[in-house]
């Protein structure tokens, strides 16, 4: 098996996963905000540095604010999910080298640079939102900023530079295909 059949069978494979992600993730955060008041604290609280949250029933209104927050990063999310399942149906058709390759790998930077920042702003809502009902004085705001966040900044800006190294690849390509 030479190595384009490799990348034709893998790219079928992380193709199909990547669909099942698309649709895994927003049926997640739906039952998420849906089940709020049902899951246990410690599912609620695993990434908050605050003081333990008193419990409380989250109001229909707070979820349905929740659930609209998360839409920002969520939607950066599966936006890049999307350009890099093109991405793999361009390998599994074994395109390697063409303009729009080149466009969808800079989308997916952007995707992933929009997606820390957005995802910020979500968790410093979420604190706000998990905290309301504790009592004046235990109420928080979170915000942060850590190696996750300074990793997938790096994973995106490595894709811009990446879509650049592919649109000067592309244009050899071109050129030598034209090159009788």
């Amino acid at each position: 098996m030479d190595n384009l059949s490799k990348i034709k069978t893998l790219s079928r494979i992380f193709h199909l996963l990547l669909t099942v992600l698309v649709v895994a993730l927003p049926a997640y955060y739906i039952l998420y905000w849906t089940l709020i008041n049902e899951l246990p604290e410690t599912l609620i609280t695993i990434n908050t540095l605050s003081p333990p949250l008193t419990p409380n029933y989250l109001p229909l209104k707070l979820r349905a604010i929740g659930f609209l927050t998360s839409l920002l990063p969520l939607s950066t999310l599966v936006i890049g999910l999307v350009n890099i399942r093109r991405l793999f149906s361009f390998y599994k058709e074994g395109i390697i080298f063409s303009y729009p390759h080149v466009a969808v790998f800079k989308k997916t930077a952007k995707a992933l640079i929009s997606w820390v920042v957005l995802s910020m702003i979500y968790e410093s809502a979420k604190s706000i939102l998990f905290s309301l009902g504790n009592p004046p004085g235990n109420r928080v705001i979170q915000f942060g900023f850590g190696s996750a966040e300074i990793t997938t900044l790096l994973v995106g800006g490595i894709a811009f530079v990446i879509s650049w190294v592919m649109d000067i690849g592309r244009s050899i390509n071109e050129e030598n295909e034209l090159t009788v």
